[in-house]
């Protein structure tokens, strides 16, 4: 064998390798993502019995993550990802992560700003950098597939093993708390379907039309109108952004914009009006479950820092001092987010921090409708439509629920991913990936 044909081998095989590990990677993450709370299950740690004010830290946060930083970090080397590929991965999230990092300087709480902030950084970076790293969202699709569908049947066997999985508020399985489920179906739903269309994603077009049933199932259980919600809004977005791509791409553009817009001003209102008033206008209940207390206790802290917010992570700290703090001011229950997204970065990190975020979400957006109408030419079995479906899910979740920027939240963690790998506008290396193809051997001469 000729020494370049020795040496176009060894890189075949390397090349190999590198995709095994950078597979186990994702495999890793969205097991972490959605169930890493399946221990708790085990030891008779339920959702309801654990303290939610506890300092304890976690093992796979303080070891394992920056392990996994690390190790995606010299993946990128060995695959020789371009500078360019991994800035436009980091541009649409950059502003709110230094934000997110500076904000330590003026927290109210900077150790548990420094704490909190440096997991956020590291899983958000560790994410976009592995989503650099993959090339066909074939690929992607059928990772997400195999392990949503080990963890829906973790899900049901739970429901026959654990008595804890099943609550009086609706069906928790391995996840801790109904809603967590729900935004676990939310993300894994549309994925189980594309298992059942495309054989190429599931393996088994009959495993996918199982998992999509049990999953369907499942959600139901779990009793979460606002996952419903969340999928009823997303799979409607996508369905009308195929539709209007077919006339015209701008006018899709503009249209999902103006839906922004239009979102960001409701947004605006809430904050600077109250949600009590806006609430009982709207649909005559203006607690949303006792929500109302909780976003109270919130804009209170957005009114004493409107600019640059009390530091990310400080708005909710630790121990008996929070409890004292929630009781003056009418909660006798302990929370740990404010189950508003927007009103969360607001009060965290004040209007810089929602125009950080307004840059994400935007940029996301056009990346990802630019990368479905170009590269996947508005096909449903690829990165782009399951981008915007997630996409348009959060936004709506988000407003009764906290999940942006949050570390260790699935359905955030995979917006990230998917948010860094449409980024890449190099067509070329999305479609043919000669990044990673061995280099050329010279045919040995026949005279």
């Amino acid at each position: 064998m000729m020494p370049v044909q020795i040496a176009g081998l060894s890189y075949q095989q390397d090349q190999a390798f590198a995709a095994v590990i950078r597979n186990s990677l994702l495999y890793g993450f969205i097991f972490y993502l959605f169930a890493s709370r399946a221990p708790d299950l085990l030891f008779g740690v339920s959702g309801a019995r654990a303290d939610p004010t506890s300092d304890v830290g976690n093992l796979f946060n303080q070891l394992i993550l920056p392990a996994m930083f690390f190790t995606i970090c010299g993946l990128v080397y060995a695959r020789g990802i371009s500078g360019r590929r991994l800035w436009n991965a980091f541009v649409p999230m950059g502003p709110l992560l230094l934000l997110i990092a500076l904000s330590a300087v003026w927290s109210e709480y900077p150790e548990l700003t420094v704490r909190r902030a440096s997991r956020e950084i590291v899983e958000a970076a560790t994410l976009a950098m592995l989503a650099v790293c993959f090339s066909n969202a074939r690929v992607i699709l059928a990772i997400l597939f195999r392990a949503f569908l080990i963890i829906g049947c973790l899900d049901l066997l739970s429901a026959a093993i654990f008595p804890d999985s099943l609550t009086a508020i609706g069906f928790a399985g391995i996840h801790g708390h109904k809603n967590l489920t729900g935004e676990f179906f939310v993300v894994a739903l549309p994925v189980y379907f594309l298992g059942t269309l495309y054989k190429e994603v599931s393996g088994n077009r009959l495993l996918g039309l199982f998992s999509l049933l049990s999953g369907v199932g499942m959600l139901v259980a779990t009793q979460s109108k606002t996952s419903v919600g969340a999928i009823l809004v997303g799979l409607s977005t996508v369905v009308l952004a195929r539709w209007l791509s077919r006339h015209h791409l701008t006018f899709l553009v503009s249209l999902l914009l103006f839906l922004l817009l239009g979102l960001l001003c409701t947004i605006a209102v809430i904050i600077s009006w109250g949600p009590n008033e806006l609430l009982e206008t709207l649909i005559g209940d203006p607690t949303l479950t006792g929500r109302d207390q909780i976003w109270r206790y919130a804009n209170n802290k957005f009114d004493g820092s409107p600019l640059v917010g009390v530091g990310y992570g400080a708005l909710w700290q630790i121990g008996l001092q929070i409890q004292l703090v929630l009781r003056s001011m009418g909660l006798f229950f302990i929370f740990n987010e404010a189950h508003n997204g927007y009103l969360e970065i607001a009060a965290q990190l004040g209007i810089a921090g929602i125009v950080c975020l307004m840059i994400f979400l935007i940029k996301t957006l056009l990346n990802g409708l630019w990368y479905w109408a170009t590269v996947e030419k508005n096909a449903f079995c690829g990165a782009g439509a399951l981008t915007i479906y997630i996409f348009w899910a959060l936004i709506l979740s988000n407003i009764t629920e906290s999940l942006y920027f949050q570390p260790g939240v699935g359905s955030s963690g995979l917006l990230i991913f998917l948010a860094a790998y449409v980024a890449n506008r190099n067509r070329r290396l999305v479609i043919i990936s000669t990044a990673s193809a061995p280099p050329r051997t010279a045919l040995p001469s026949r005279s």
